[in-house]
């Protein structure tokens, strides 16, 4: 029998899944927009930052919005906030077609702002 292959889901810990808690950080969060994505985080309960992602209709059809899904998991897997934070995740159009090395230079910017606006405040 062979090992099992590593899977890259993020664990459960690190989810926000329901809609209550989607309500509540976009009505009491911090709003931070890139050029590509705009963050919107409250500080989180949890031990563990955690992500929702927002993918309406308007990105696109399914393959265009499950796409950017991948893309922010993975964003979310190699940058993940140093403190905790629940963040929503809202891609904007453009964001399944630019190269990931854009995507990630915007997410670290806006992720560094959003972390200064919850040092600040």
């Amino acid at each position: 029998m062979s090992e099992p292959q590593p899977t890259h889901a993020l664990p459960r810990t690190e989810r926000i899944r329901r809609r209550p808690d989607f309500l509540l950080i976009q009505k009491q969060g911090t709003r931070t927009r890139g050029r590509y994505l705009t963050l919107v985080g409250v500080p989180g309960q949890s031990s563990a930052s955690r992500l929702g992602i927002v993918a309406p209709k308007r990105l696109g059809n399914a393959i265009h919005r499950n796409r950017s899904k991948r893309r922010v998991r993975e964003l979310f897997r190699h940058a993940k906030p140093t403190s905790c934070l629940d963040l929503v995740v809202l891609p904007r159009p453009e964001f399944a077609e630019v190269p990931f090395s854009a995507l990630i230079d915007d997410y670290h910017q806006t992720l560094s702002r959003q972390i200064r606006a919850h040092r600040a405040g």
